[in-house]
């Protein structure tokens, strides 16, 4: 099936300009383990995980080299897609299918975004073998039939080139909500640290809150008097703020809405999930009102002396996550805390006004990162637009930007 292809492209079908490539790794030189990730592509993965996820015997893994590309076989999609270009060489797992472009005339940033484009166009399920779980696994074979329109190269890297600064605007911004998080991290602890040193007292999260559990969903539950309302579920509940995209209901008892239903003020703890999320919380402003929370969601409720902020501030410390992570139950993968562990948490309690001027810091730093987060948001849909546009021959760029291209490749040749 043709392409629309725009004036001075050519249309290509993925098999003329790329060829599978299938060495294994049957030599014993040092060649790092890659995973693939979605933001960040190829990682190396002893760096990127706190724990080996690869096989100790690589004779069967796949060599990559610098500026081939690799997908998963069996889901094709934009975050599993990438090419090397930070390593000479790497091992990727079987499960992979690694390729290269056999053509002169395409730049590899271009045709990543080519190929994420397919990745994403849903165009793959009548390739589909059946694949590990019933997931698609599609075969090179299967991607090289595919057709997209080429421009010529010196508007290829005029694209690559918008695209890049589009890429680095991203990741400044990404790297500065990091350091303003690090920065604020730092700065609460220090201010935490030095209060222990004053002397102030510390006493149980039993003697300064009430601790609330939540309601259990249940189907088989008869209701006398029904009441369908918004309640907050683990989902809801991120590490020092709320995700409240998706607020479900449930149906309760009318009589049952006072002993369920938040108050402005409410900290929210999980009881479980993974290692790293383990007792997150957050304060409730009272964004919904009725609002409820499941089982396995705590509701702790300050009394006078105890700041709700500066609670959770506190556990969100070094200190407050390494008691949760002591205290918890653990599984292979998960772990949780039940009310005896929240009610003995250990809460360090300075005068209300020094845990005021605490919680004044942690919000300005959150208010800048909010900030920064809207225009990291504002710059990845422009990112998206201009992959869109630039791609599909709809927009053009300017001659007098293409043409720079143009002459550095008279220079080069």
């Amino acid at each position: 099936m043709s392409v629309e292809v725009p004036k001075g492209w050519r249309e290509v079908r993925i098999g003329q300009i790329a060829q599978e490539i299938s060495n294994r790794n049957h030599t014993s030189a040092d060649i790092p383990v890659l995973s693939m990730t979605k933001h960040r592509g190829f990682v190396r993965s002893n760096e990127y995980f706190s724990k080996s996820v690869h096989s100790e015997n690589t004779g069967q893994y796949k060599v990559v080299k610098r500026g081939q590309f690799a997908y998963a076989t069996i889901h094709l999609d934009e975050g599993s897609i990438d090419y090397l270009k930070n390593e000479d060489a790497g091992l990727i797992s079987p499960m992979y299918t690694v390729f290269e472009t056999n053509c002169e005339e395409i730049d590899p940033e271009v045709a990543l975004q080519k190929f994420k484009r397919f990745a994403l166009s849903g165009r793959f399920a009548p390739y589909s073998n059946g694949g590990v779980n019933r997931r698609k696994s599609i075969l090179f074979s299967d991607l090289s039939a595919f057709k997209f329109a080429l421009p010529p190269l010196a508007e290829q890297r005029a694209i690559a080139e918008v695209l890049g600064s589009a890429e680095e605007a991203i990741a400044k911004t990404e790297a500065l909500i990091a350091a303003l998080l690090s920065t604020k991290n730092e700065i609460l602890e220090d201010r935490l640290r030095i209060s222990t040193q004053r002397g102030w007292n510390i006493c149980r999260l039993r003697d300064v809150a009430t601790i609330r559990t939540g309601i259990s969903k249940s189907k088989e539950r008869k209701f006398k008097t029904p009441l369908s309302v918004p309640y907050l579920r683990v989902a809801n509940v991120q590490d020092g703020y709320l995700d409240l995209e998706e607020i479900k209901l449930i149906t309760i008892e009318r009589d049952q809405l006072g002993r369920y239903s938040l108050q402005e003020g409410d900290v929210l703890f999980n009881e479980g999930g993974d290692f790293d999320k383990l007792g997150r919380g957050c304060v409730w402003a009272g964004q919904v009102l009725p609002c409820v929370h499941q089982n396995h969601v705590f509701a702790v409720r300050c009394k006078p002396t105890l700041n709700p902020e500066f609670l959770a501030l506190l556990a969100a410390s070094r200190k407050g996550k390494a008691y949760f992570r002591l205290s918890s139950k653990q599984t292979t993968n998960l772990a949780s805390i039940n009310t005896s562990d929240l009610r003995s948490f250990p809460v360090l309690l300075p005068p209300m006004n020094e845990q005021l001027e605490i919680a004044a810091i942690a919000r300005s730093f959150d208010a800048r990162v909010n900030a920064e987060k809207a225009s990291l948001a504002l710059l990845v849909e422009m990112r998206s637009a201009l992959v869109q546009e630039l791609l599909s021959g709809r927009v053009r760029l300017p001659d007098s930007i293409v043409a720079r291209h143009r002459d550095k490749a008279g220079q080069a040749a």
